[in-house]
């Protein structure tokens, strides 16, 4: 299922690491169920061209410095593409598609701070934790170990020989594009002193895109192209906070029915506003995650399709982020026993509206989870005359729609052929946001 998902909806880019864990080996079974259906004609075009895929892997910091860089490579290669050779840069299966390789550097060094970190903790990529960087050293394997030097050795210039192998690898044409992933300002700046190419990608977090103000300006000079690793699990980790709402009711504004847009729209989640506003920006980003459902929702299909975000819009979204990821707009009381924050008094001048009159910055925002087999449409009973307004367009079988709604709204659902699902009421003490599903 996953392997349709990847092809049908569009993704052309896959992003692994070698680590212990079996996470290129999977993805090397994929591709080559992938490349087995492009061998039966499944998606063949008739014009002769290929389907272009992209593979990025990385360098762990066990095997930073030349010897092992390229032997980091090597395996990750060989697990994810069986029949590689390292004089070819090419899989012996691929000649039905056309698979380009990049590779970033993904630390500079190793530190001991991260392997206190949660994100290591809980990381499937590493089934082995250590405590230190000298106890990650000493668990390697024979072979890296002989291989080449300890990066521990010389952490100042080990990263340097990394970048030299992958420079070689750039120009013998393993790999199409090279990079590095957590580089700060320092490391950044001697990078661009000793690079004879590069770097082409820069992998990091929505943070320093939103903060490291000087360090992005350099980036842009230099051509480089900003991959956003962590954007989706940043924003929901502001999901208390007003400024999540602020982005939820910007996705469901694009939910509701216009009669002067044609899309097909039906409301954008939280996470969806922040992937595409990033799109727009020429930021590449990762869905990040083991969700089929997820992957539909945030695909590059998905993304592409959405409205161009106003200027007022934009600014609206970048302000709501930086929010977020420093943490504020999170002082809540408890209501209930549902912490919720403090809601700021809005001017109504500034109050932006949606296509049907309500605030922006008002109402509620109702997600409708549509686990039926066929696309269901949301109508709005009106409170005086009892007619019913269409709100939503369809929302196909799987997927879910965002619509902006009021307190004691009473709305139904209809699928295609115009009979009624459900009927819902939207309650007054919902805090800003509720889900209704239909089944």
């Amino acid at each position: 299922q996953t392997d349709n998902n990847f092809e049908d909806l569009h993704y052309r880019l896959v992003d692994t690491s070698h680590t212990d864990s079996a996470l290129e080996v999977l993805v090397g079974r994929s591709l080559s169920r992938l490349l087995s259906s492009e061998g039966k004609g499944k998606s063949s075009p008739s014009s002769g061209t290929r389907d272009e895929y992209h593979l990025l892997i990385k360098i762990h910091h066990t095997h930073l410095g030349y010897e092992r860089t390229m032997l980091s490579i090597q395996n990750s290669l060989s697990d994810i593409l069986p029949g590689f050779s390292s004089n070819s840069g090419t899989s012996s299966s691929s000649s039905t598609i056309d698979l380009r390789v990049h590779a970033v550097i993904q630390y500079p060094r190793c530190y001991d701070s991260f392997f206190m970190s949660e994100t290591y903790k809980k990381s499937p990529n590493f089934p082995v934790n250590h405590s230190s960087c000298r106890e990650e050293e000493d668990a390697l394997d024979a072979a890296t170990k002989s291989v080449g030097p300890s990066p521990l050795i010389d952490t100042e210039n080990a990263w340097r020989r990394s970048w030299r192998a992958l420079e070689e690898l750039y120009h013998h044409g393993t790999l199409e594009s090279i990079g590095v992933s957590n580089f700060g300002p320092f490391d950044m700046k001697s990078l661009y002193e000793i690079s004879t190419e590069g770097p082409h990608i820069y992998q990091g977090s929505l943070r320093t895109l939103l903060m490291e103000e000087v360090m992005i300006e350099e980036l842009i000079r230099h051509g480089v192209h900003y991959q956003c690793t962590d954007a989706a699990s940043a924003v929901l980790e502001g999901k208390d906070s007003e400024a999540y709402a602020t982005l939820e009711r910007m996705g469901a504004k694009h939910g509701s029915v216009d009669e002067g847009d044609s899309s097909d729209a039906y409301g954008y989640s939280a996470v969806q506003v922040v992937l595409g506003w990033l799109v727009q920006r020429g930021v590449g980003v990762f869905p990040g995650t083991t969700s089929t459902a997820h992957l539909a929702e945030n695909s590059p299909m998905t993304l592409a399709s959405m409205p161009k975000f106003s200027p007022r819009e934009s600014l609206d979204i970048e302000t709501a982020l930086l929010t977020i990821v420093k943490g504020e707009g999170t002082g809540s009381k408890e209501i209930g026993g549902i912490t919720r924050t403090e809601k700021e008094d809005v001017t109504p001048e500034n109050v932006e509206l949606t296509p049907n009159g309500s605030q922006l910055d008002g109402g509620i925002v109702a997600t409708f989870f549509n686990t039926l087999q066929r696309n269901i449409r949301i109508f709005q009973v009106h409170p005086e005359t009892g007619r019913q307004i269409q709100l939503s367009r369809s929302i196909p079988p799987g997927r879910s729609g965002r619509l902006i709604v009021e307190p004691t709204d009473v709305l139904i659902a209809y699928d295609g052929h115009g009979v009624a699902v459900k009927k819902f009421l939207v309650e007054e003490d919902t805090y800003g946001r509720v889900d209704f599903t239909c089944e």
